[in-house]
């Protein structure tokens, strides 16, 4: 967790690929990390995880992955936020919501925002993009409960931001999986096929 984030620890960045070294902490809440590009940045602390053994850094991911609540928060207001909640859990409230269809052992996951959210006014690209991995999170692990073999998630094209977050969090984080491209005849190029290992059930 951050406030066990010291000068000198190894760190991972939680919002964008790698990590480094932590050169100085400040009372902010920020520290100074000198990346693997051998570049320092400022970075806030809940944007980093400090690099532990691999059990735990799962575990310490899995706990630092922001609700819908808090994510919303970053933007707008209450009343608004509190809209887009109820709005998401009618949506989402049963494993076989709309925009997730089963299709015998498998599912397929639309990502695009404009499905997760109906009115995006005053969110921010960033946020949208929190969004959209909050929900892929949500159904992997749903995937891994209702032990299903397969899971492709359409992210589009755009310019490849959410589909290099997803590799990446799949990279780290489930490597038991096996990540290919989604078939282009059905899915075109925006999308990304998993196949759970045995081991996420």
């Amino acid at each position: 967790m951050s406030q066990e984030i010291k000068k000198g620890d190894q760190v991972r960045f939680l919002n964008e690929v790698g990590g480094g070294k932590v050169l100085e902490v400040f009372s902010d809440g920020t520290a100074t990390v000198e990346g693997e590009d051998g570049f320092d940045m400022n970075y806030k602390l809940q944007e980093l995880m400090r690099v532990i053994g691999r059990e735990e850094e799962i575990e310490a991911y899995n706990n630092k992955l922001p609700d819908l609540a808090s994510i919303l928060a970053q933007d707008l207001d209450e009343g608004r936020q509190k809209e887009i909640q109820k709005e998401f859990d009618i949506k989402y409230s049963n494993a076989n919501a709309t925009n997730q269809k089963r299709r015998g052992e498998h599912m397929v996951i639309d990502l695009h925002i404009h499905e997760l959210v109906d009115d995006q006014s005053g969110l921010r690209d960033r946020t949208k993009l929190d969004i959209q991995l909050n929900h892929f999170e949500r159904m992997m692990r749903i995937a891994g409960e209702q032990r299903v073999r397969k899971v492709i998630f359409i992210h589009g094209i755009g310019q490849g931001v959410l589909r290099h977050q997803i590799r990446t969090r799949l990279e780290m984080y489930y490597p038991n999986c096996t990540v290919r491209d989604g078939n282009p005849r059905e899915y075109g190029s925006g999308a990304t096929e998993v196949l759970l290992g045995q081991s996420s059930f």
